[in-house]
């Protein structure tokens, strides 16, 4: 019979040791990890993410993995839906009996899975969701491993006011957890600086069209959009925003898009040019100091097209490698998390700023660059006209 996780919990407060057969994904030489993504559906460009975040374990195990076990992924597809989230969670947690959870693509999933997850009490790792409701309040368990929405949304804003003479800010987004976290802090560092919305629109997922917001937009002469919208339906607001003459209007996009792949969804860079999305990389996807990661996914992922999304989680499995090493060959959950609290100032190579975890805050990474095209190249960016 397996010790339960309350005698296992025991075990640790007295101070005995607890052997790998008893911790729940822990054996003498792996430890199971399930990786939650959209691989179907059309959001499924963001299981990317997972997919590279794979192609680093699998790299850490050719190299002997952790304390001599390997890291073994267990995928299982949500479609960004929540209800298949659920599904899989529950799959994972209770039937194949993962020690911990890692990646998730899509807030709305994320934020559903929240509870259940946080009762169970195994370590969540979140590698690409964004909404600030996955982390806050602070769950003992729960993790984020990139910039949250906050982050992410006051960088969408400053980088809007670095547009010199720029008074004028619309904003469109979803009706969703996931663009609010974008959308609201975006709102509140606008506020800060005496700048109220001129249109705040709507464009629900799954839309095919945007004539009527962008005919709005029209009327409201913006001199720069903030746009908390999925990459697909950012395709056609950018395809209608071009149509209707109003494709020299600059838009901030989230972190839920990606510069190329956008281009390649909307095929006229004309209607793309004036685009920039949140970057949270140290350099250009084909840039010098992405090259360990490129040689990496090369490497592990030979099939993967590279986009955007293929870095955004090899950052926090980073981070979660380190955090293994020091919680020590006597692997438990409490002792990862310890360890995972631990980890101060983790320069990953990979995110625009560092990886920082304490008993008080689970956000780790509190800041992100931008992307956009300069001269018809992606470009880095600290602010308007400013490289990184």
């Amino acid at each position: 019979m397996k010790t339960s996780l309350r005698m296992i919990a025991a075990l640790i407060m007295a101070g005995l040791p607890v052997t790998a057969q008893e911790v729940p994904g822990v054996t003498d030489d792996s430890i199971s990890i399930g990786v939650m993504g959209p691989f179907s559906g059309n959001a499924s460009s963001y299981s990317k993410a997972q997919v590279g975040m794979m192609a680093y374990y699998d790299k850490v195990n050719a190299e002997g993995g952790v304390h001599g076990r390997k890291l073994v992924a267990i995928p299982e597809d949500t479609a960004c839906d929540p209800s298949k989230g659920l599904a899989a969670a529950k799959k994972l947690i209770y039937q194949d009996k993962v020690f911990m959870l890692h990646g998730n693509s899509c807030s709305g999933v994320a934020v559903a899975l929240r509870p259940m997850i946080e009762e169970a009490g195994l370590p969540w790792l979140v590698a690409h969701a964004v909404s600030d409701s996955i982390t806050l309040p602070l769950a003992r368990n729960i993790f984020h491993g990139l910039p949250t929405g906050s982050a992410n949304g006051r960088a969408m804003a400053q980088f809007v006011l670095s547009k010199p003479d720029t008074t004028r800010v619309a904003i469109i987004e979803h009706s969703n957890d996931w663009a609010h976290s974008y959308s609201n802090p975006a709102r509140e560092y606008l506020a800060e600086n005496g700048v109220t919305p001129v249109a705040e629109l709507t464009m629900e997922r799954g839309q095919t069209d945007a004539t009527a917001q962008v005919l709005k937009l029209r009327e409201e002469k913006p001199d720069f959009i903030i746009a908390a919208i999925y990459e697909a339906e950012t395709a056609i607001f950018l395809r209608d925003l071009d149509k209707y003459g109003m494709g020299d209007i600059p838009v901030m996009g989230t972190a839920g898009t990606d510069l190329e792949n956008t281009l390649k969804r909307v095929g006229d860079f004309e209607a793309v040019k004036n685009y920039y999305v949140i970057h949270s990389y140290v350099d250009n996807l084909d840039g010098p100091k992405l090259q360990p990661v490129r040689d990496i996914l090369a490497e592990y992922a030979p099939d993967e097209e590279l986009s955007t999304f293929s870095f955004v989680s090899i950052g926090s499995a980073k981070a979660l490698v380190a955090a293994l090493e020091a919680a020590g060959p006597d692997l438990t959950r409490e002792k990862l998390i310890s360890a995972m609290e631990s980890i101060e100032n983790f320069e990953t190579g990979v995110l625009s700023e560092p990886i920082t975890w304490s008993a008080t805050d689970h956000q780790g990474v509190k800041g992100s660059a931008v992307a956009g095209f300069v001269d018809g190249k992606p470009t880095v960016l600290r602010a308007w006209n400013t490289p990184y």
